[in-house]
């Protein structure tokens, strides 16, 4: 048998070690020479000013070799331990205060693997190895005391680095993007988490948060989906917005004495399953929104409003505990809270604003606290375990949909001072057979009580002026109706197909104000004062009406 191999082109690349020492401040470029693009590791020393420091950028920086010239590579290791930089104001280069390197020095150098920093500086400068994407290897000197903001952004291939104990600051953005990086342990004297430092850091198991830290910037953590473990120490008062923003495998946090909490912090966090807070001051909208597997909140302290979708689409949510200094619940606060089968309110919340308990569809009693005077739209539209409801004893007025589709709901007990009840306020409550009605109450609005097929009886109280539109409709077991001489206006289709009604009372001698369909689908004799035939005849609407007969 006779085998052929074709012989392959193998790709040259060089592999040129290079140690300079600068012998006199701006001589680098005379010392490298024309071998600048021909070196991969380079190891640099002595003192640099700010023209030295740009062709260093230009060399460590490049992209690209020229295909003209086969011995050009790519530098992927640099060395400046050995460096000072000198003040500088050179034309062509870099401006440069002593022992700072320039902002954004090795920014965007895909190929660079390995750096070391020099030993006399303090600070790493913003944006210094941003985009590097292939950096592996990083040694950080004692000195540094501040980490820049962007300093490692976009460093995709970073998997570990070591921080200097005497580390006081990292900035903006510093991690964020390095997808690859698994863990780190951050120094004691670091006092906050700068925002945006670990964005994006999807790899990250294992991170310690040091005694002293104060503050967790915003999305400081956000995206970190490896993330699942994480002890807060006592001093950190302050979560920003979207901190732990996606952090969707994270379940357990301990940050009990946290105060603060911002919009959206733990936003999407959907295996996280009990918080506990004991000194909560403030909590940001959207704060645990659609945490699905959170099943206990527990909050203590001087938090005053539950903020805008704080809990909304926490499904398993079952238990939660608010503080005595609740004033308000507001819009959507618990909205889609669909485990949710009882809740203790504080007898200090005066409002539970629109959609805040909408679709906690496993709620069966809630007792709102005597200081409620505001409940608002849709408040607890679609709670279709709600049997009970007790505590409405401040209101004037029962808002829009506020019990709408509340299926479950038998018994209103309305208080005196009420004196609107608005659009479909319990429209669908198809088991509601008796309201107390109170004896404020001017205003019916539209679709009210549409489809409370249960509803057996009702009791207008005198002072009533207006029944809304399809307010009544398909009350399919009311069987009579006594308005009241206050009634002015009954509109269209308000007791539209209400088929057991047999009878209806027309206390005005003159004729209310009504619609060609107010009584559709109704066979009631509708009774109107003696003696007051002639005027309900006149009428253009009334004339049509069939069944109308004087009240004996």
């Amino acid at each position: 048998m006779i085998i052929l191999m074709a012989a392959l082109p193998m790709l040259a690349i060089a592999q040129n070690s290079v140690n300079i020492k600068v012998d006199s401040v701006g001589k680098l470029a005379t010392q490298i020479g024309e071998q600048k693009f021909k070196i991969s590791d380079l190891k640099v020393s002595g003192a640099l000013n700010g023209t030295d420091l740009k062709l260093l950028q230009e060399i460590v920086t490049r992209t690209k070799t020229d295909k003209k010239n086969p011995d050009e590579c790519l530098i992927t290791a640099i060395d400046l331990s050995g460096i000072t930089i000198v003040e500088s104001n050179d034309k062509g280069g870099f401006k440069t205060l002593a022992n700072e390197l320039p902002k954004g020095l090795f920014s965007g150098a895909k190929n660079l693997t390995k750096a070391v920093l020099p030993s006399s500086i303090s600070a790493i400068s913003k944006d210094c190895f941003n985009g590097c994407s292939s950096l592996v290897d990083i040694t950080i000197p004692d000195a540094i005391t501040v980490i820049d903001a962007g300093t490692f952004k976009d460093c995709e291939s970073l998997a570990a680095i070591s921080l200097p104990t005497g580390l006081k600051t990292i900035g903006n953005e510093v991690f964020e993007g390095c997808k690859n990086l698994t863990a780190i342990q951050l120094p004691d004297g670091i006092k906050d988490i700068a925002s945006q430092a670990f964005n994006k850091c999807k790899s990250l198991k294992n991170i310690n948060i040091p005694d002293g830290t104060e503050k967790i910037g915003s999305s400081a953590f956000k995206g970190c989906e490896s993330l699942t473990t994480l002890t807060l120490p006592s001093s950190v008062n302050e979560i920003e917005a979207s901190a732990f923003d996606g952090c969707t495998n994270l379940e357990t946090i301990q940050m009990a004495s946290v105060s603060k909490i911002g919009t959206s912090a733990f936003l999407g966090c959907k295996y996280l399953k009990t918080i506990t807070l004991d000194n909560i001051a403030s909590l940001g909208q959207y704060a645990f929104q659609n945490c699905t597997s959170l099943e206990t909140v527990k909050m203590e302290g001087s938090l005053a409003d539950v903020n805008v979708s704080a809990f909304k689409g926490c499904s398993n949510l079952k238990t939660i505990s608010l503080p005595s200094s609740l004033q308000e619940i507001s819009n959507h606060a618990f909205d889609e809270c669909e485990s949710l089968e009882e809740i203790t309110l504080p007898n200090s919340i005066a409002k539970i604003k629109d959609s805040a308990f909408q679709k906690c569809t496993s709620l069966r009693t809630v007792q709102l606290p005597s200081s409620l005077k505001s409940l608002g739209d849709d408040a607890f539209e679609n709670c279709s375990s709600l049997d009970s409801i007790t505590g409405l004893t401040l209101l004037d007025e029962i808002e829009t949909n506020v019990f709408r589709n509340c299926g479950n709901l038998r018994k209103v007990v309305l208080p005196a001072t009420v004196k609107r009840i608005g659009s479909k306020a319990f429209s669908g409550c198809s088991l509601l057979t008796d309201i107390d009605w109170p004896a404020a109450l001017k205003t019916i609005e539209d679709g009210a009580f549409e489809k409370c097929a249960s509803l057996q009886s009702v009791n207008f109280p005198n002072g009533l002026k207006s029944i809304g539109s399809d307010a009544f409709k398909g009350c399919i077991q009311l069987p009579s109706v006594d308005l009241p001489v206050t009634v002015k206006e009954i509109g269209s289709s308000a007791f539209q197909d209400c088929t057991a009604l047999t009878t209806i009372i027309i206390n005005s001698g003159t004729p209310p104000s009504i619609s060609g369909s107010s009584f559709k689908g109704t066979n009631a004799s509708i009774l109107i004062p003696k003696g007051s035939r002639a005027i309900y005849s006149a009428d253009k609407k009334w004339s049509k009406v069939k069944g109308v007969k004087e009240n004996k």
